[in-house]
């Protein structure tokens, strides 16, 4: 993923790579042919991780109590949707391309536009803590 989407804080841009990586292969997977049986495996390792770092995000939202945790969890319930659609009723092979765009756009448009928000929520955080960890009385 392009590090100009780097949101600055380590585990969460780990894991965004993480993400861009697995979409690329799912739409590498999707458009070769020989390679249409990676599909459904990428799709579950994807799915994995978006768990795992949805309950991340939301718990690090959570903490900040950020007025954007309710519509960043309604969003990661959506594309987790598609993930859930999926396995219970697999698309046909011809259909594969435009479900794999679907999930491209969804999860990379999550990762580029919603989570900047909420990076910006914890930079706002963290530097107001340490502002205040700074003006702790009896400290120099």
């Amino acid at each position: 993923m392009d590090p100009k989407y780097n949101l600055g804080i380590p585990e969460i841009d780990a894991q965004h790579q993480e993400i861009g990586e697995l979409v690329k292969a799912l739409q590498e997977a999707i458009a070769d042919s020989r390679q249409r049986y990676l599909v459904h495996p990428t799709l579950k390792r994807l799915h994995q991780l978006l768990v795992t770092h949805f309950d991340y995000e939301e718990s690090f939202l959570k903490m900040l109590n950020a007025d954007e945790l309710r519509h960043h969890k309604a969003m990661h319930k959506g594309i987790l949707k598609l993930f859930e659609d999926y396995f219970d009723h697999p698309p046909a092979p011809a259909d594969y391309e435009y479900f794999g765009k679907v999930v491209g756009d969804k999860v990379l448009g999550h990762v580029m536009n919603h989570d900047d928000g909420m990076a910006a929520s914890m930079r706002a955080y963290f530097g107001n803590f340490k502002a205040s960890a700074q003006k702790v009385p009896g400290k120099p």
